[in-house]
């Protein structure tokens, strides 16, 4: 009586020849031959590759996550659960790709300023500055001011000393920066649409000044101006009108963090 066989194949390449009387499957690097009369059938299966997909990928690295109150929520969400924020965009990144330390050194409420005290040791940073520059209207200033180092106020000069503690505290650091995601209103804090001027200053002056910075120094770019919600969505992707993301709006955030993430770390 035929003996039934079940192979279970796990992305393996099997190799026959024309009548040929047995057959070879390679599995895993290793070579394994069968006779067809003792074969009943063949499962090929990638059951378990699949599931590899879905486990996060393990980065052996520290992650310090520099930003405003949009970065901070990471950590506080409880007192906003109602209002539709469960998690925010790094809790969403280290799902995908878990660092074995994450530190948020975000500050409610900061500037590109207030981040240089909050820099601590990492192998990887993230940048998510400019939304409060422009609620407070700090000058924009030149790439020159970057460049030179002026030390004169500007968010570009501001951003210089961030990036120098930065390469202080580990000269090997990895830095991604991340423009300014849109935002409007805020019981007055901001215009009533992300492209009006407050106090003569632009959003999207932010958000260019870190795009030339970053190309300046060769960064990667997370561009949460471009591509993280526009004036139609952004009151659906907030849980305010329309400054804080929602679920929806940190979704967006985390995904586009790690594209950006995965053009800096190692195969």
């Amino acid at each position: 009586m035929k003996r039934h066989t079940l192979l279970t194949l796990i992305l393996c390449t099997m190799v026959t020849t024309a009548m040929a009387q047995s057959f070879t499957v390679y599995e895993n690097g290793k070579s394994h031959g069968y006779n067809d009369e003792d074969v009943d059938s063949i499962v090929f299966s990638t059951a378990k590759a699949q599931a590899s997909q879905t486990e996060p990928r393990k980065i052996n690295a520290r992650w310090c996550s520099l930003g405003t109150s949009i970065s901070w929520l990471n950590d506080n969400t409880a007192n906003y659960v109602s209002k539709g924020l469960t998690k925010g965009y790094q809790t969403r990144v280290l799902e995908k790709l878990a660092f074995t330390n994450f530190n948020n050194a975000a500050v409610n409420g900061g500037m590109i300023a207030s981040a240089l005290s909050a820099v601590v040791y990492a192998d990887y940073y993230t940048i998510e500055h400019g939304i409060n520059d422009w609620g407070h209207s700090t000058p924009v200033g030149t790439i020159d001011d970057y460049i030179n180092n002026t030390k004169n106020g500007t968010f570009a000069a501001n951003y210089r000393q961030v990036i120098d503690r930065i390469f202080t505290r580990n000269s090997k650091a990895r830095v991604i920066l991340c423009t300014p995601r849109k935002a409007y209103g805020f019981n007055g804090y901001l215009p009533d649409h992300w492209y009006d001027a407050k106090n003569g200053i632009y959003l999207q002056e932010y958000a260019d000044m870190v795009r030339a910075i970053a190309a300046y120094e060769s960064f990667p770019v997370a561009d949460f101006f471009a591509e993280a919600g526009g004036q139609r969505q952004l009151a659906n992707l907030s849980y305010d009108t329309a400054l804080h993301p929602n679920d929806e709006g940190m979704q967006i955030m985390a995904n586009i963090l790690i594209q950006a993430f995965e053009k800096i770390l190692p195969e």
